[in-house]
Parts: structure tokens; C-alpha cells; sequence
């Protein structure tokens, strides 16, 4: 198989390829973006609307590979954004039972990402058929390859979705194809550690890339890690902010966030964990690079704006040499509430 325009050959997985793809997904229109880019993909497979935030296409290269391109959120980084994120579209304190396949380990994922499961395996295109339906019926064959990419919220899903997927192909005895390439940009935590050790067993062609300073892919396993992001400038135990009526610093909510996930974990008897721990986690902006902001801003102001220029789509291109996608139409909008990334 050519890999020469493929994402996921194990000694050269090409990201900049899969975080084309995982941005191209936040386009109104992928179909002729992809077209317009000239570089031998196209969409054959577009959902028509989203379901609660939720969405995705099929990209194919024209001779061997098939790749689900799952959108993140919609992006509105603030301190009452980040707060909600948490509740509502990760909704991290809950925790429910994977079972695709279920296991004896008991993995578990967040109520969250099953949700957003759920809305993904629900997405039709024009032609009524689900993204499971037209890969079965034509991503088929010994040198056909399927891969997954997400950035942010998206590659929390992508992390859920693929083995769904796999799940899917055995259950209707398809064979799966000898390929199956997961990578994702800034993605958030998905499920418990027994989860993250079955995904890494089945996806040992997985990347997870993120940003060593990027306050999204933190989220649950290592949040408290983004108290200490971007100081000095500005620092968050200098900066003040109201959580739960009550005037904290910005470093002490963060960590009354974080002591609520850990106290949920408690009562789920369940911890988080990423995926990707002993193979296939890359670091970027290593040497921790702070963006240009406002400084005419509040302090907590300036601060999500670090956040927020640390974690978009163009911030991750960049650090592959790639310039930001340009979208045929406006950014694709939501028919969701959602507003973290």
C-alpha cells in the first residue's frame, strides 16, 4: 500500500496530513474545501446536520485509505465556559460502562463521551446512511485502510469512536482492515484506565499530539498541571474569579475543579486515564512558547486568550509547518449550545 498520501504508516504517520483533516471538519462545507486544496482527498461522505454539537466526514484519498474526521466544539474560552465544559460536554462526573466490548477490567468512559458516541453512530448524509453503514459497504478489501483523526472534543470522540468501529465490523463479521490509524490533537481524556489499556492494545498505530502548554488535553487525568500554566505571565494565583459563589484565584478554582473530579472518580471507582501512555503520545511546543495577547485585557481575560491561542486548529498546523485551512463557507455552526472547545 502507498503511504505517500496516507496517515498511519508506523514509521511515518504523517500528522500534518491528519490535522488537515481533523480542521477541515470545523468547515461549513468540507466537500469543497477538501476540493479546493488540490492534494488528492475528497468528502464521500458528509453528514447533514449535526446532532447536539456533534459531527463528522469521511475523507478518501481515491486509492487506499478512508478517514472519519471528527469536529470539535464550537470554541468560547472563558472561565464560566471552562466550568461548564466539564458539566456538560465532557461531563466528566459521570462515568457509564463500555461495553464494545465489555470486559472483566470493567472500562469505563465519561457520560460525555458516550454521548457523544452515541450522536456520532447516529449522523446520516443525504442518502440516509450512517457513517458505520458506508464504510461497511465500501471501505472493503485487503488494501483499504481506515483511519480516525480529531482535534480537541473531537479527538476525545476519535478515542471512543474508532474502537466503537472496530466493534461494529467484528459483530457483523467484517474484516477490519489490516490499518486502522487513530490520531488525535489536543484531546481531552475519555475514559479510565482499563479503557485506555484495551484502546491501546486494539490501536497500537495511534498517535495522541498535544501541546505542552495547552490546557484542553489536560482535561481530567492532569488538570491540576494547568495551575501552573503560563506563569508569569500573567500567573493564575494572581488572578481572581468566582466559582461557586465563592472568590477564589484562578489557581484555586482550577484545583476545586479538579478535587470534584476527584472525588467523582471516588464514587465511580474510576480513574481517568489517557490513552497512549507507553506508545504514541508526542509533544509539541516542547520549548512551551507563550502566544502574543491583549495585555489592555483583565488578567482573566488575558489568560483564557492563552489558553484559547494555545489549543485552535491553526495553533496545532503551525507546529507541523502547515498553514491554517481555509474554509469554503463560514465555520460550520451548531445547532447545540455548546461553546467549549
Amino acid at each position: 500500500m502507498s503511504m505517500s498520501n496516507n496517515i498511519g504508516d508506523p514509521s511515518s504517520p504523517n500528522p500534518g496530513l491528519a490535522m488537515t483533516l481533523a480542521a477541515t471538519a470545523y468547515c461549513t462545507d468540507p466537500t469543497t474545501t477538501l476540493s479546493n486544496m488540490d492534494n488528492g482527498w475528497s468528502a464521500v461522505w458528509v453528514a447533514t446536520t449535526d446532532i447536539n454539537g456533534n459531527i463528522a466526514f469521511i475523507a478518501y484519498n481515491g486509492s487506499s485509505q478512508y478517514v472519519v474526521a471528527i469536529r470539535g466544539s464550537l470554541l468560547n474560552f472563558s472561565w464560566q465556559a471552562f466550568d461548564n465544559w466539564f458539566k456538560q460536554d465532557l461531563n466528566v462526573y459521570e462515568q457509564v460502562a463500555w461495553t464494545y466490548p465489555a470486559s472483566t477490567s470493567l472500562p469505563m468512559i465519561s457520560q460525555g463521551s458516550s454521548d457523544g458516541l452515541n450522536d456520532l453512530s447516529q449522523l446520516v448524509d443525504t442518502s440516509g446512511q450512517t457513517i458505520y453503514q458506508y464504510l461497511a459497504a465500501n471501505a472493503t478489501g485487503s488494501n483499504i485502510s481506515i483511519g480516525v483523526v480529531g482535534h480537541s472534543l473531537g479527538g476525545n470522540l476519535a478515542t471512543v469512536f474508532a474502537p466503537w468501529l472496530l466493534y461494529q465490523f467484528q459483530q457483523n463479521n467484517i474484516t477490519p482492515p489490516a490499518l486502522f490509524p487513530v490520531l488525535t490533537f489536543a484531546a481531552p481524556t475519555a475514559g479510565n484506565t482499563a479503557f485506555a489499556a484495551a484502546y491501546d492494545k486494539s490501536f497500537p498505530n495511534s498517535w495522541r499530539y498535544y501541546n505542552e502548554i495547552d490546557l484542553v488535553p489536560m482535561a481530567s487525568d492532569s488538570l491540576r498541571s494547568a495551575q501552573e500554566l503560563y506563569s508569569p505571565a500573567p500567573e493564575a494565583s494572581s488572578i481572581e474569579t468566582t466559582y461557586k459563589s465563592v472568590t477564589v484565584t484562578l489557581k484555586e478554582g482550577i484545583g476545586l475543579i479538579a478535587d470534584s473530579i476527584d472525588v467523582s472518580e471516588g464514587a465511580n471507582g474510576s480513574i481517568y486515564a489517557q490513552t497512549n501512555q507507553a506508545s504514541g503520545s508526542v509533544a509539541l511546543n516542547t520549548s512551551r512558547t507563550l502566544n502574543p495577547v491583549d495585555t489592555g485585557k483583565p488578567l482573566i481575560d488575558q489568560w483564557f486568550d492563552q489558553v484559547a491561542s494555545q489549543h485552535v486548529q491553526n495553533t496545532y498546523l503551525s507546529f507541523f509547518g502547515l498553514p491554517p485551512v481555509k474554509c469554503a463557507a463560514t465555520q460550520r455552526q451548531s445547532n447545540s449550545s455548546q461553546s467549549a472547545p
